[in-house]
């Protein structure tokens, strides 16, 4: 109790609704940053240490460029449950102001945290849902009766370069409620004093209903299914045919669309009736048993005896992003404890068909119904930003994620491919059919590259080979499922070139990769590199998607294309499935970076024709 006696002297508990705050039981490791708009607007930034939260006022907020050094002054341990509080303290109490939660997660010392605070200076990582990587607290000078400290982005993935958008400014928005401080100050919260009894909730005006510029609050209790404008009593469906995003170069404009991460994994519904619980994919196949008993149990949970959500499975990489081949490795090696299913949208729940309502709506109802599960467990809320799409997807790409999937707010599910909900990569990238493989020039029994097709106008046309991005492991495993597929015969009507028939053995269209490419050249890929299998996608399915055909090449794959390479599926690195392809594409990439330090400069060349494992 001893680190909240300055925390409680500073109250009247029997005049206040503040917590009275007791610590917690030790080893807990959250962090939280409260956005306070007290006499100056400051964030408070906790990290809950020995059953408290260690607390500073960073005075302009945290920065997300390394070596920008935040001013934050070390304030009195505050209790767990104070991560909590978004609301209101009354004009002229102790720091009056309205208080939301800007952020909130957890947090990992290096080293002893203990010994951190004492020497002055505490490094460690957040893996929040704005502030991600490492960061460092450096205590000054002591400067009368306060610590001053500062706070400071590490240098990794997560930070930021000074031109960059500032992440205070991009999202000033709760995670909790998803309001901004005005609201907070004008609408329902919790009233706080430190000097006066207070029951009732803060004066507010009636909250108008919300324009088309500002995303609808999210409401923290289970709501009226009845009384939703669209839903209609229904049975529970056994599968309803998923809604599908069409590409578009870029996201749409306007207040009318909410704009959510696009995931890198398989696309499921989870169907909830009576505490079984099914996940079938995009074609309706049950896939539960692919997924562990993690995903299910979670399910299991929420306040609901029937529903169907719609989401996707995915598994992140060390960078918090979903990573496709990732998913295909942990599905192969049978290891579920990573999978993460993202719900993004209710279809039904309780008696109740809610595909007719706004989706702002159905994703009001699925928050309330996934509000009681742990933030960091298998399942979660996708939820949704009401930035203008392009600077959604810029930040997107610039955290190396696929892109974004725009919805329009007031639309009802609609089943199929339409124009309610487009998607923007940051990519080119889509599905192909395999139609045939060339063998490996380095492994037995393992592929060098893919030959690629897909469907026009109903017929299988031929557009060319991805040699990069498959492991070794994955090249063996690729060559048995295609040795028990070969045919004798092309699959494709085309008249093709002898050069594209080398040493092409044919395979029945069966199976479909997905693969990342740097646009078109005519009717053929250039630079593809492989992403894995897709499982819940039929062959015949598989169209070319206009929109990334239109993307604009990079200099790096303008510049490859002048360049004829002899041997371009030669695996270099087997083990990362690097090729001489993928190589040459690398240094064309970080070319401006390289020049400097290499033009007319002495250089030692060694040659490994046939990979690094090999003699060179």
């Amino acid at each position: 109790m001893a680190g909240l006696q300055t925390y409680q002297a500073k109250r009247d508990f029997a005049k206040t609704r503040e917590p009275r705050g007791k610590a917690g039981k030790r080893g807990g490791n959250a962090f939280v940053v409260q956005k306070h708009a007290a006499r100056r607007l400051h964030y408070d930034f906790r990290l809950e240490l020995d059953g408290v939260l260690k607390s500073w006022a960073v005075t302009k907020g945290p920065s997300l460029v390394p070596g920008e050094k935040r001013l934050a002054v070390e304030v009195e341990d505050h209790p767990i449950d104070y991560q909590d509080f978004e609301g209101t303290i009354p004009e002229g109490e102790y720091g009056g102001g309205a208080v939301l939660v800007w952020d909130r997660g957890t947090w990992t010392p290096k080293g002893d945290p203990h010994k951190g605070l004492a020497k002055g200076h505490l490094d460690f990582e957040l893996d929040g849902e704005k502030l991600h990587g490492a960061w460092h607290l450096v205590r000054m000078r002591r400067n009368g009766k306060r610590n001053n400290w500062l706070l400071i982005k590490g240098r990794d993935e997560a930070a930021r370069a000074p031109g960059d958008p500032d992440i205070l400014d991009e999202h000033p928005e709760s995670v909790v409620s998803g309001r901004a401080i005005e609201e907070v100050a004008k609408g329902k919260g919790r009233v706080w004093s430190s000097n006066k009894r207070s029951d009732k909730p803060a004066a507010e005006k009636t909250r108008e209903a919300p324009t088309r510029e500002e995303p609808r609050a999210m409401p923290s209790e289970p709501l009226d299914l009845k009384a939703m404008k669209g839903a209609r009593k229904a049975p529970l469906p056994d599968f309803v045919e998923p809604c599908l995003a069409t590409l578009e170069r870029k996201p749409p404009k306007g207040g009318g669309w909410v704009h959510e991460i696009k995931f890198d994994g398989y696309r499921l519904q989870a169907r909830i009736n009576r505490g079984e619980v099914r996940l079938l994919t995009r074609r309706g196949l049950d896939w539960t048993e692919k997924f562990g008993k993690a995903i299910p149990a979670a399910f299991k949970q929420l306040p609901v005896r029937q529903a169907l959500i719609d989401g996707e499975v995915v598994v992140e990489n060390e960078a918090g992003a979903s990573d496709f081949a990732a998913l295909q490795a942990a599905l192969s090696e049978g290891r579920s404890e990573r999978f993460i299913f993202h719900a993004f949208d209710l279809l039904h729940a309780d008696g109740y068909d809610l595909r007719g309502t706004a989706l702002v709506d159905r994703k009001a109802a699925l928050q309330a119904a996934l509000a009681g599960l742990d933030r960091s467990g298998p399942l979660r809320l996708s939820e949704h930003f009401a930035t203008e799409g392009d600077i959604v997807l810029e930040n997107a790409c610039r955290l190396s994620l696929e892109g974004i999937v725009s919805k329009l707010r007031d639309a009802p599910y609609r089943s199929g491919r339409g124009h309610d909900w487009i998607k923007s990569k940051c990519s080119d990238r889509q599905e192909f059919v395999i139609i045939g493989y060339v063998p490996s020039s380095t492994g037995a029994k393992a592929i060098g590259s893919l030959v690629l097709g897909l469907y026009d106008n109903g017929k299988l046309i031929h557009v060319g080979r991805v040699g990069t991005g498959f492991s070794a492991k994955v090249a063996r495993e690729l060559w048995s499922l295609l040795e028990k597929r070969r045919i004798d015969r092309q699959p494709v009507e085309q008249k093709l070139t002898s050069e594209e028939v080398r040493d092409v053995r044919w395979a029945r269209p069966e199976l479909v990769a997905e693969v990342e490419f740097r646009g078109w050249t005519a009717a053929r890929l250039r630079h593809a590199a492989f992403r894995g299998l897709r499982e819940d996608k039929p062959a015949q399915e598989i169209v070319r998607e206009d929109a990334a055909a239109g993307l604009p090449p990079t200099s790096a794959a303008r510049r490859m294309s002048s360049v004829k390479l002899t041997h371009p599926d030669r695996v270099y690195w087997p083990d990362a499935g690097v090729t001489k392809q993928g190589l040459a594409e690398y240094y064309s990439d970080v070319w401006k970076w390289m020049a400097p330090h290499v033009v007319a400069r002495p250089l030692a060349l060694v040659r490994c024709p046939d990979g690094i494992g090999a003699k060179c």
